[in-house]
């Protein structure tokens, strides 16, 4: 397809050359071509499509990048990549080694801020601002939030900040009523927003034509006059223009680990009143409908508020109610404190239900789950847990709700291929996948797989661990003890993990063997696809195979 007006614009300097009547035609030309370049991927589309007016309107009125814009949450960003010297590359959006479904500091000095997270664009422009008064830089300061972000707590703190110091800035409200599931809270279902900005010292304004972008353009144009804070909601449609490709997206049922979950908790939740689910905006993506639609009062979505989901959990365990908390791995490090203080401090019966645990592919670094056992397993009282398949993660969700066990559940963003079932009969204990005699691979959780192909020609034993704590030290000193070279394999960094555990028991004198962990690298992994990631960390069977021979 033609882009006439595109092809001669590749930076905002451009784009802001064009006159105001061109700019509706070039609005339909990017999200054209937006669509083409994304009809064949999986990813954050639709969000985009509904701010293509916006980002242009922005770039039109404002000198970015001497100005600051800040887009949150980052995969809203999309349009504004493609017309800030990213629209050549834009094809390898999410792939391994192209650019990168967020904003990225590493990018462009068009980002001016990374996000791949929600709710932090008013802190850093808050920084901005702030860096700019102590050098007194004459710039503007622009922060658009939506798709949900504004129900994260950090957001409130920020705007409370900026309005007690009555800033020069101005913070975007894009209004279209969702993000991964419908928009939630007091705010959206008052309609309250000008109340709040008002109570907040920021003076408020609104676009309903939020999709008309000589409308966008007027009202940014006089509001860069305006003096201190200024909020501005904008309505506009989400994936505007999106059902006309819908049906090219590559579409295919298989079973995973989500949907695993999602049905287990629905059978617990049946046999169980007591039972509650809690989520920060990720029903959808925790395969959690079903529940919700039988058990309405009891799965709860609170917003994209982890530190809220997690303290209101403890809350319900504190009266007497089993909180399961459904968390992405890298959501959880954003709740860190609440689960110390909260809830294992005071030894409440809480289930961390940990999804996308592991290197999770395209979304890339902000979002690999690989950090959650470092960061837990040095909490008194709480286990962790990791299933090696769709069977175990069940067997282990019954285990945990049945005990009412203050724990967490790691499990992988993968499909459920295999399930291969131990030599012994049992998810809930170390088990055997293959046995040996001199040399052993000890798997944790989402490697077992993989663990088990590299084994399969060579003379090693196979031996699964599906609780890292407590750590089983007695049952694998056992165990292990005929052995005398021993590889640990686990989806996690390097530091903290199975390797670190097995590492303390040699240390302690239990096991006089030669020890390698493979882990995860000391660095941020890459964007791609899983896939192509464990085979990069050689942590596929293939590079665990190789592992092998050198021990």
């Amino acid at each position: 397809m033609a882009f006439p007006l595109l092809d001669t614009i590749s930076s905002p300097v451009q784009l802001r050359s064009l006159a105001p009547s061109k700019l509706a035609a070039l609005c339909q030309e990017l999200r054209q071509f937006l669509l083409e370049k994304t009809r064949t991927k999986a990813g954050h589309i639709k969000s985009s499509l509904g701010v293509t007016e916006l980002t242009v309107a922005l770039h039109y009125v404002y000198k970015t990048p001497k100005d600051i814009l800040i887009w949150d949450v980052g995969h809203q960003a999309y349009v504004h990549k493609i017309i800030t010297d990213r629209k050549d590359r834009f094809h390898t959006n999410r792939l391994k080694n192209g650019i990168t479904g967020f904003t990225n500091r590493q990018e462009s000095p068009f980002d001016p801020f990374g996000a791949g997270h929600s709710s932090t664009s008013v802190s850093a422009l808050a920084g901005f601002w702030k860096a700019g008064q102590l050098s007194q830089k004459q710039r503007k300061y622009v922060a658009v939030i939506g798709d949900g972000a504004l129900t994260g707590g950090m957001a409130f703190e920020a705007l409370n900040y900026l309005g007690e110091q009555q800033a020069n800035c101005l913070i975007i409200l894009n209004d279209n009523k969702s993000s991964i599931d419908p928009n939630v809270g007091a705010l959206n279902h008052l309609n309250s927003y000008q109340a709040f900005a008002e109570s907040l010292g920021f003076s408020f304004h609104e676009v309903t034509a939020g999709n008309d972008v000589q409308a966008l353009v007027n009202v940014l144009q006089d509001l860069k006059k305006h003096k201190g804070p200024v909020f501005l909601k904008v309505r506009t449609q989400k994936g505007l223009g999106f059902r006309t490709f819908e049906s090219h997206l590559k579409k295919t049922e298989v079973k995973t680990f989500q949907n695993l979950f999602g049905q287990k908790v629905h059978h617990l939740m049946a046999q169980d009143p007591r039972v509650v689910v809690l989520s920060p905006a990720m029903l959808s993506g925790a395969d959690l409908k079903l529940a919700q639609a039988a058990f309405p009062e009891r799965v709860i979505d609170v917003g994209i508020a982890e530190q809220h989901v997690v303290t209101m959990a403890a809350g319900l365990a504190a009266d007497g109610y089993y909180p399961i908390v459904h968390l992405y791995s890298t959501f959880a490090q954003r709740a860190l404190d609440q689960i110390i203080h909260d809830v294992v401090l005071q030894k409440l019966p809480v289930l961390f239900c940990l999804d996308r645990a592991g290197l999770v592919g395209a979304d890339g670094p902000t979002h690999h789950g690989v950090f959650d056992i470092s960061l837990l397993a040095s909490l008194p009282h709480l286990e962790l847990w990791a299933p090696a398949s769709g069977l175990a993660l069940a067997e282990q969700l019954e285990h945990c709700v049945s005990q009412r066990k203050l724990a967490a559940i790691r499990y992988p963003k993968d499909e459920v291929a295999y399930e291969i079932p131990p030599l012994d009969s049992t998810s809930l204990a170390p088990s055997w996948w293959k046995k040996g005699h001199t040399r052993c691979v000890v798997s944790y959780g989402s490697l077992a797989a993989q663990a088990q192909a590299a084994v399969q020609n060579s003379e090693y034993a196979h031996l699964n661990i599906p609780c890292l704590k407590p750590f089983p030290a007695q049952v694998l000193q056992s165990l292990l003890a005929p052995f005398q070279k021993l590889i640990t394999v686990e989806e996690n960094m390097a530091q903290g993990g199975l390797g670190a555990c097995v590492q303390q028991m040699i240390a302690q004198g239990s096991w006089s063997g030669t020890h390698r962990a493979l882990g995860l690298p000391d660095q941020f992994v890459g964007q791609g696809s899983r896939q192509e990631l464990l085979t990069d960390c050689q942590l596929d069977a293939a590079g665990i195979a190789a592992a092998l021979k050198h021990l």
